[in-house]
């Protein structure tokens, strides 16, 4: 039989991270270095955080904000206004219509009312303090007796 070769030249493609060269040629990675390289430059932007830091303005007044341009108080204002005007000079008309102690039947009511809530208030105050003796002798370390 008759045999054909072939010839074909070999060429080797390079690979990132890798050199065309003999694996004994190759650089050896060196780790530390990187380590310090990274080190170095989280260091320089921890300084550069605080020196941002150190140089803002921390301490400025506080201030409740609305919102830029919102007018909420001028609107508030602005409806308080109204509702008064409109209502101007009505005292006869209502007087006429609702009867001329209505508005100490009125105000007797609110007041009734406001009693009774004042009452449930200090009574809520009451308890919270007779917690609040509880809590601090549990906060002294003492626990409350087993039966």
């Amino acid at each position: 039989g008759i045999a054909i070769v072939v010839c074909v030249e070999a060429k080797m493609v390079k690979v990132y991270g890798t050199s065309e060269g003999a694996p004994e040629r190759r650089e050896t990675v060196n780790v530390a270095r990187q380590l310090m390289a990274v080190i170095g430059i989280v260091g320089i932007a921890i300084v550069v955080c605080v020196a941002l830091i150190a140089s803002s303005n921390m301490k400025s007044e506080r201030a409740v904000m609305f919102g830029i341009g919102s007018g909420e108080e001028q609107e508030g204002a602005n409806a308080v206004f109204t509702t008064f005007e409109t209502f101007k000079d009505q005292e006869k008309e209502v007087e006429e219509l609702l009867g001329k102690d209505f508005y100490k039947e009125a105000f007797k009511e609110a007041e009734e009312k406001t009693e009774k809530e004042v009452e449930e208030v200090e009574a809520v105050v009451k308890e919270a303090q007779a917690e609040h003796k509880v809590l601090e002798i549990f906060a002294n370390g003492a626990d409350a007796p087993l039966k």
